[in-house]
């Protein structure tokens, strides 16, 4: 059986000068580290009479920071950049109802996006248009998803589509708001 890939893939196998992949900056990790220490330094430095509850808050309150600060440090989200203009590539979704799979195909086959608005919303994920787009859609992947037999498989390859037809998927979301 032939397995299609996903945006992903293909973000990943594009050439670094148009989309690369980057991670969150650890800054924020670093911050809370910081604060989680220095507040234990606070507690250990001062002396709080036996009956103060604020020594106690202190200490936890450095702990938690000092946790918090090494899980975000070493868990920090990736996501995917425009190389031309540094833009954050982002990623939504448009559902449809799930009788309408092989419209939405056909739709994506024949490019004709504009007939997208006479396709059946739903609010259920179990056929989807999963588009990842900078903003301004310079860069802008469309793949059809849909929810078979316990398991999203993907509908259609991923298709790159051009400022124009971006916008007509702009306006259709702007419409379903």
């Amino acid at each position: 059986m032939e397995t299609t890939e996903s945006i992903e893939q293909v973000f990943d196998n594009l050439d670094k000068n148009i989309v690369y992949k980057t991670k969150n900056s650890v800054f924020i990790g670093i911050l809370l580290v910081l604060v989680g220490i220095a507040s234990l330094i606070f507690y250990a430095t001062n002396e709080f009479g036996s009956e103060n509850i604020t020594s106690q808050f202190v200490f936890v309150m450095g702990m938690i920071f000092f946790v918090l600060g090494i899980v975000k440090f070493f868990n920090r989200k990736s996501y995917y950049v425009s190389a031309e203009s540094h833009k954050k590539i982002q990623s939504f979704q448009i559902y449809f109802n799930l009788t309408e799979r092989e419209k939405l195909v056909r739709i994506l086959q024949s490019k004709n996006y504009s007939e997208l608005n006479q396709l059946a919303p739903s609010i259920t994920d179990s056929l989807k248009l999963r588009v990842m787009a900078t903003k301004d859609g310079q860069i802008c992947f469309v793949q059809a998803i849909a929810f078979i037999s316990y398991e999203y498989v993907f509908v259609t390859p991923p298709q790159k589509l051009s400022l124009p037809e971006y916008q007509i998927l702009e306006e259709l979301i702007k419409s379903r708001k």
